[in-house]
């Protein structure tokens, strides 16, 4: 099935840019997106998983109109983190929140798509703008592997393929997801990140 041919514009960003999704079964879409993914040399377009159910965050397009003077780096936002309590063991690979989706959306973005949320200028997040989680996606990334996998209207998970393992290290990477997402909860150590607002 050629899946590129299925596509259709769900809409534009404020650049002309489309913003493409592609329909699968019911239960095929982490499979799906591993076929986009590994097809992103071709296409160019980074595919993430969206909503459940209707309506999908592609269904807001456009996002956010919101403009900034300044924006937060990953530092800066890890440092307002607090040092996690653990009660139980931090939380390891698990299912996908949007497993269940039957769209992936694509936009055109780097191998990886860190910078989707900002291209979306996504607004999941109160007082986080999208290129502040660019910025955070992009520092996971350059050190830990980080992919976009799912994108909804307050969620936002990665693929994480070289998880930290040493104790320390993973002290400090839970502190960073506090301090990106101060509702995380238990923070995630496996190769799936999950990150949900209220």
């Amino acid at each position: 099935m050629d899946l590129m041919g299925t596509s259709v514009v769900k809409g534009t960003l404020a650049d002309g840019t489309e913003v493409r999704a592609v329909t699968v079964a019911a239960g095929t879409a982490l499979e799906t997106w591993r076929v986009l993914r590994d097809a992103h040399a071709t296409t160019g377009l980074w595919p993430f998983l969206v909503d459940p159910e209707e309506p999908t965050v592609l269904d807001k397009l456009p996002l956010s109109s919101e403009k900034r003077e300044r924006h937060r780096g990953a530092a800066e936002i890890f440092a307002s983190g607090d040092v996690p309590t653990f009660h139980g063991e931090p939380r390891a690979d698990q299912v996908s929140a949007a497993a269940l989706t039957t769209t992936i959306g694509l936009l055109p973005a780097e191998y990886g798509g860190v910078e989707v949320p900002g291209l979306l200028d996504w607004d999941g997040a109160p007082g986080t703008s999208g290129v502040e989680h660019t910025a955070v996606l992009a520092d996971w990334r350059r050190r830990f592997g980080a992919e976009l996998l799912t994108v909804t209207r307050d969620r936002i998970e990665l693929r994480v393929p070289r998880p930290p393992t040493d104790p320390k290290l993973t002290a400090t990477v839970a502190r960073e997801q506090v301090g990106y997402c101060p509702g995380v909860g238990l923070p995630s150590t496996g190769t799936l990140w999950g990150f949900q607002w209220e």
